[in-house]
């Protein structure tokens, strides 16, 4: 819902001639009033609006270039190398991470689920890690669906080079936590 000062993101064409801006082009913004909110009016430097109310603002701008779609790399080798040093992690937080990455990496195609078994009265699932054939046993870990979602959100921070406990997992996943 707009609110009284609301109005259209800038356009990408001449209101006049209905000629598309190009990047960098300069062009005149004029501002109206209108019934809710304010108008917004783009014109290339050849057209200009036709006579009627005043605009209560006017300013000359250029058409931007695009943003640049920002994407990721994964590092499908490094998040392996992680999974692989947390084969025979015990604590429940290693648990856990261990269990995200290895949903990262079977959604990446780095590991084929094989099958879910009881190991120890522990749900575990088997994967094969899919260019070398190496089978791995991760343990479904005690974790409602609300914690695992937060340590995906860790990891996906992570991955983004953003802060994030998981952090301390990444860079030496077998290391003790201990309290302040």
């Amino acid at each position: 819902m707009g609110t009284e000062w609301s109005m259209a993101r800038r356009g990408d064409a001449c209101v006049g001639c209905q000629r598309r801006f190009a990047v960098g082009e300069p062009f005149a913004v004029f501002l109206y009033e209108a019934a809710v909110g304010y108008e917004r009016r783009e014109y290339c430097e050849q057209c200009h609006p036709a006579p009627g109310p005043e605009p209560i603002a006017v300013w000359k701008t250029h058409r931007p270039p695009p943003a640049a779609k920002h994407t990721q790399a994964f590092d499908r080798e490094m998040i392996y190398g992680i999974f692989e040093r947390l084969e025979d992690a015990a604590q429940p937080q290693q648990v856990q991470f261990r269990f995200v990455l290895a949903l990262l990496l079977w959604r990446k195609k780095v590991l084929r689920l094989e099958r879910t078994v009881a190991v120890d009265a522990r749900e575990t699932w088997e994967f094969v890690a899919v260019q070398t054939e190496v089978a791995h046993r991760v343990v479904h870990p005690d974790a409602d669906e609300r914690q695992l979602e937060h340590l995906s959100t860790q990891l996906e921070q992570l991955l983004a080079g953003q802060p994030s406990d998981l952090a301390v997992l990444a860079a030496d996943p077998l290391k003790e936590e201990t309290d302040g």
